[in-house]
């Protein structure tokens, strides 16, 4: 399927739409639903040496969530056990306990 090359953007009564498709001209996203959620993501250091599974707060208030965890010195993205634990956190398990402060965990709400 061919991707569309939108050419003619109209930006009019605040709204976001593209008219030179027909289909698309009624799909538009309001400025008020851009604005209206600014809550989409959290991120926390963690690390203490001693515990090897964090529980993680994030308060976005859903389980659909997508979580990354990153080692702060090096950058790279690392894998680990996730579980969601309820709409506001999620457990992060390392199989060795990590040393202070050395990852940092994402968390962003999936719409």
């Amino acid at each position: 399927m061919p991707v569309p090359f939108f050419d003619n953007i109209d930006m009019n009564q605040s709204r976001v739409r593209d008219a030179a498709d027909a289909l698309l001209a009624q799909d538009y996203v309001t400025l008020a639903q851009l604005t209206a959620s600014t809550d989409i993501g959290f991120a926390a250091t963690i690390g203490d040496g001693v515990a090897t599974t964090y529980n993680v707060v994030h308060s976005l208030g859903t389980t659909d969530i997508m979580v990354q965890v990153q080692e702060i010195s090096s950058g790279d993205i690392v894998g680990v056990g996730t579980s969601t634990n309820g709409a506001n956190s999620v457990d992060i398990t390392f199989s060795v306990a990590p040393a202070t402060n050395t990852f940092r965990v994402l968390v962003i709400r999936v719409p």
